[in-house]
């Protein structure tokens, strides 16, 4: 019997809404490691932006009924035995977009210059998004739940936010929030630059 410990854990990335800022370092990091260009359009990860206070970047959940396996009309796409990933196998893709449509998250990216879809791979476990990130924010999840406390997490965050942008209207602890910006523009900065050094010695 073969023993649970040598068994592949399937994880997929999970961005915490409590941490992300929206900055994009995640999709140009993303899109210079898998396209070898500094174009947040190339990405495989995408920020969703919503009202005040809310910033996520969603990529591939690799769900376990795989809608998009299923969807597809070629048999070009495959989940990984290993990673539980979604592959892609180009050759067979005719680019008729059948997946994204039932993606749920929007996970998935029809390059017109390829004519096939891509979708993350987990960057052979080792996602430059992840490592990139400024604020730490994207990390390797096994289970919805784990999810579902980041999200109850973050909202405690927004309506901390909300109370502090009053605040700051009544001009109270304005000193506070611009040193934090500061701080947090300042990671952000030295990501942005080696990033466009990376892209340099290409």
């Amino acid at each position: 019997m073969k023993s649970q410990q040598n068994e592949p854990t399937k994880r997929f990335l999970s961005v915490s809404p409590e941490k992300c800022v929206g900055c994009s370092i995640c999709e140009f990091a993303c899109s210079l490691e898998k396209e070898d260009t500094l174009n947040p359009i190339k990405s495989r990860i995408r920020i969703i932006r919503g009202p005040p206070f809310i910033h996520l970047a969603t990529t591939c959940r690799q769900c376990e009924d795989t809608p998009c396996i299923r969807a597809c009309p070629k048999e070009a796409l495959y989940q990984s035995e290993e990673s539980g990933a979604i592959l892609v196998e180009a050759e067979k893709c005719d680019g008729c977009n059948w997946c994204l449509e039932a993606c749920a998250y929007g996970a998935i990216r029809y390059d017109k210059d390829a004519d096939t879809v891509v979708i993350c791979d987990l960057c052979e476990g080792e996602p430059k998004c992840k490592e990139m990130c400024p604020e730490e924010a994207i990390d390797f999840v096994a289970e919805e739940s784990d999810i579902v406390k980041t999200w109850v997490t973050a909202s405690k965050k927004w309506i901390d936010a909300s109370e502090m942008l009053i605040k700051m209207t009544r001009g109270e602890g304005t000193a506070d929030i611009l040193a934090e910006s500061k701080e947090i523009m300042e990671r952000i900065d030295e990501k942005y630059l080696k990033l466009f050094g990376k892209e340099k010695k290409h």
